[in-house]
This record gives C-alpha cells, sequence and structure tokens, in this order.
C-alpha cells in the first residue's frame, strides 16, 4: 500500500493572522487553508504605483479609501481573504486591516498567478455584492482585461496598447497610458483568431 501524504491543517483566522504576525509573511487563506504570497517584480510594484498615482487622489477627494497589496479583503460567502494588488472601497469600513466591501479591484499578472487571478479570483470577487470593477494588468505587453458587473451580467473587455476605462465608483477614467507611464513594456500584439 502506497503512503499518503498528511492532509494539510485548517486554521483558523486568528491561527492564520498569528502565522503572518511569526513569519512577517503574507499568505491568502481559503476558508481555513493558508497559502503564502509570491514576491512582486520591480515592474508589478511600478505598475501597482501607476494605478495609485492615477487613482488614489480622485479616491480621496471622493471619501473612499484605497488600498494597495498590503490589506486584505474579505469574501464572506467564500470565507476567504485575499491581498489584492490594489483595492478601492468607497463604503464605511468597520477595519483598519481588511477591505469588506470593495467596489474596484486590480490584479497584476504573473507567471505564476495569471490562471488563478483568471478563474478562481474572479470567480470569489464577484461574489462580493459592492464590487464593480475587476482588472486584470499584464506586465508583459500592454494589455488590461476589464470585468464590470452590470444589472444583469458580467462584462468582460480588453484594452490593447491604448485607450481608458472607466471605474464607475470613483467615476473617474485610467488610461493604459497611466497604467504603464514610464514602463519600458513591450505593446501586445494581436492574438490568433
Amino acid at each position: 500500500m502506497a503512503a499518503r501524504a498528511p492532509r494539510p491543517l485548517r486554521l483558523s483566522k486568528e491561527e492564520w493572522l498569528e502565522l503572518e504576525k511569526q513569519t512577517d509573511q503574507r499568505y491568502e487563506y481559503l476558508d481555513g487553508f493558508v497559502y503564502a504570497m509570491a514576491g512582486e517584480s520591480k515592474r508589478h510594484n511600478e505598475i501597482v504605483l501607476n494605478i495609485a498615482d492615477a487613482l488614489r487622489p480622485i479616491a480621496k477627494t471622493r471619501g473612499c479609501a484605497f488600498q494597495v497589496q498590503t490589506v486584505r479583503t474579505w469574501v464572506a460567502q467564500l470565507n476567504r481573504y485575499y491581498y489584492p494588488d490594489v483595492v478601492v472601497s468607497c463604503a464605511e469600513e468597520p477595519n483598519d486591516h481588511e477591505i469588506h466591501q470593495p467596489c474596484f479591484i486590480a490584479e497584476v499578472l504573473s507567471s505564476s498567478t495569471l490562471e488563478r487571478d483568471r478563474r478562481e479570483k474572479l470567480d470569489a470577487y464577484f461574489k462580493i455584492p459592492t464590487l464593480k470593477t475587476y482588472l486584470l494588468v499584464s506586465q508583459e505587453e500592454r494589455r488590461v482585461e476589464i470585468y464590470q458587473k452590470t444589472p444583469w451580467n458580467l462584462w468582460w473587455s480588453e484594452l490593447v496598447n491604448e485607450g481608458s476605462l472607466e471605474v464607475p465608483c470613483l467615476e473617474a477614467r485610467l488610461s493604459l497610458s497611466q497604467v504603464y507611464a514610464g514602463l519600458a513594456v513591450p505593446e501586445a500584439q494581436p492574438l490568433d483568431p
């Protein structure tokens, strides 16, 4: 009979938070299971900062919370906590360390997170009733995928090389030139049909 690997232990929220304190590392929490966050590249961080430069002043004037990378976002229906690259909430948030009612989330893609951001997180984030916009931002080419909630469904679009998108909860626009400002990110090539 083959030996079986031990089943991973589920942690309580309190145990997970204690683990983060003891290890000085961020872990995403998925209903008791924890996963270490991957390290980011300089380009990844520059894109996050560019989005912050473009949208944070607008969020502040509207009284919205604007956070990057280190504030967790709770998906109540799934009992999950993620650390989005960018998160905006225009609601009253009861906790200084958590966002419960985001209206905008952006994730900067990497080869290790691409499929997870596109599938798992897309599904999870849109279980949050207040979320209106979710962006997936490529750091390999000038391409941004946009998912926006409408009263009837989820609407997908894409910006390639140029253009801008609406951020409804901030009544603002975000352009690709702002996202990629100062970065030598190559133009996206057309996808084969």
